[in-house]
C-alpha cells in the first residue's frame, strides 16, 4: 500500500480550488497517518516544460509547503496527465516492491487525478480515492463542485476505484501491517564501481553513440546473448531510455562498462533477473568485439559479483551460457562459479538447438 500525492504544487494549490481548506486538512491527515504506520508516501509533480513557469527550477513547480516531502520520500515527475505513464517509472517502482494498493489524493480531479486513477486501475492496482482529498477549478462546462461530484460520486466508484471517507481511509492505513511482500535486498540501485581499468556506472543518454558503435549495433556481439543488433543510434537511445527509466525503482542493477583510458562505453553488465524474496540475481554481460580478449569481461563480472553480495545483499549469484560460447565459459571459470547443470535444447539458434548451462556462487 502507498499514499500517492498527485500534483499538489505551489502554483496550483490555493484558495481557488473547490473546498481548499478541507482538502488541505484531509491530505495532511492522510500523510501523517501514513508516515506513522509505515505506509510509503510518494509524490508526483507535473512538468509543463522549460519556459512554462511550471517546470524544474520554478517556484510554482515545487510541492506545496503543507505537504512537503520528508527526506528520502520519492518524487516522480511527469509531462503527461497519468502518473502511471511508462515515462515516469512509477508503475515499475511499485511492481518492484509488490505494491498492490494505491491511495490517490491531489490535483486536479478532472485532469491528472482522473487519468491516474483510470490508468492505475488498468494496470491492475487497487485504487482507493478518499473523499474531499482531490479538487479542481471551474471549467467551461461545469463548476468545480459539480466536477468534483461527477468523478467522485459517479465516474470512479464501482468502476475504477473504491471511494471512501477520510476516516475509513485512516482506519485502513492504521490496519496496515506490511503484509504486502517487502524486499529482502537493498534498493541501492546502480552505483558507480571502479576497477583497475574500468568504470562501471549507470547509463546516460550520451552513451548511445559509443554503445551503438562498440556493441549494440554489432550482430555478433548481440546474438551471442540472444539480443537483436540495433540498426540506428535512435534505436539504441530508446533502449538506453528504458534502462535509465528503470533506475528509479532502486531495484535495477545495470551498468555501462566504460574503459578508463578512452572513456568509451565498450559493453554492459547487469543483474537482469532479480528475485528479491529469495535473494538471488542472474548476471548478463556483453563486451564489444574490439575489446574482447583483454580480460575486461572477467574484471567487470568480478566487480559486479562483489557488489551483489556486499552491497545488494544477494545470497546467490548465478550466470548462464550457451555451450558454444567458449569465451564466456572462460570468464565464468575465472570468476569461480560452480556448475549446476544444463537445461537441454533451450535455445533455437540458426536452426539448431543449444542447451543453457547454469553456474552459481553462494554468498561468502
Amino acid at each position: 500500500m502507498i499514499l500517492l500525492v498527485i500534483d499538489t504544487q505551489k502554483g496550483i494549490t490555493d484558495n481557488g480550488l473547490y473546498g481548499f481548506r478541507e482538502l488541505e486538512d484531509n491530505i495532511k491527515t492522510l500523510i501523517r497517518a501514513s508516515r506513522e504506520c509505515g505506509v510509503e508516501v510518494i509524490f508526483v509533480r507535473h512538468d509543463n516544460g522549460p519556459g512554462s513557469g511550471f517546470s524544474k527550477g520554478d517556484a510554482d513547480f515545487e510541492i506545496y509547503d503543507a505537504f512537503a516531502p520528508k527526506e528520502g520520500e520519492k518524487i516522480f515527475d511527469k509531462g503527461v496527465n497519468s502518473a502511471f505513464h511508462d515515462s515516469t517509472g512509477l508503475a515499475k517502482y511499485l511492481g518492484s516492491k509488490n505494491i498492490k494498493t494505491v491511495i490517490a489524493v491531489g490535483l486536479q480531479t478532472d485532469y491528472c487525478v482522473d487519468a491516474t486513477v483510470k490508468s492505475g486501475f488498468e494496470k491492475g492496482f487497487e485504487m482507493i480515492v478518499p473523499a474531499y482529498c482531490n479538487s479542481t477549478r471551474d471549467n467551461p462546462y461545469m463548476d468545480a463542485k459539480t466536477t468534483y461530484e461527477f468523478y467522485n460520486k459517479n465516474m470512479w466508484p464501482q468502476r475504477y476505484a473504491t471511494c471512501m471517507s477520510v476516516e475509513e481511509t485512516v482506519k485502513l492505513i492504521r490496519a496496515y501491517r506490511k503484509n504486502e511482500i517487502s524486499a529482502k535486498i537493498a534498493a541501492c540501485g546502480t552505483r558507480q564501481i571502479e576497477t583497475e581499468r574500468l568504470i562501471l556506472r549507470p547509463f546516460c543518454p550520451e552513451d548511445a553513440g559509443s554503445a551503438f558503435k562498440n556493441w549494440a549495433g554489432i550482430e555478433a556481439v548481440q546474438n551471442m546473448y540472444g539480443e537483436p543488433a540495433y540498426k540506428t543510434i535512435g534505436e539504441v537511445k530508446e533502449l538506453l531510455g528504458k534502462y535509465i527509466t528503470g533506475y528509479v525503482t532502486g531495484y535495477t542493477y545495470r551498468w555501462a562498462v566504460t574503459e578508463k583510458g578512452s572513456g568509451e562505453c565498450i559493453g554492459q553488465i547487469a543483474y537482469f533477473l532479480v528475485d528479491q524474496n529469495n535473494r538471488w540475481g542472474e548476471i548478463e554481460y556483453c563486451i564489444g568485439t574490439a575489446y574482447q580478449g583483454k580480460g575486461y569481461a572477467t574484471e567487470a563480472t568480478k566487480a559486479v559479483i562483489d557488489y551483489g553480495f556486499h552491497t545488494i545483499g544477494f545470497h546467490k549469484v548465478q550466470i548462464c551460457v550457451r555451450p558454444s560460447n567458449i569465451r564466456s565459459k572462460r570468464v565464468i571459470e575465472k570468476c569461480g562459479f560452480a556448475y549446476e547443470g544444463m537445461l537441454r535444447d533451450y535455445f533455437l539458434m540458426n536452426g539448431k538447438y543449444e542447451g543453457r548451462m547454469y553456474f552459481s556462487l553462494l554468498a561468502p
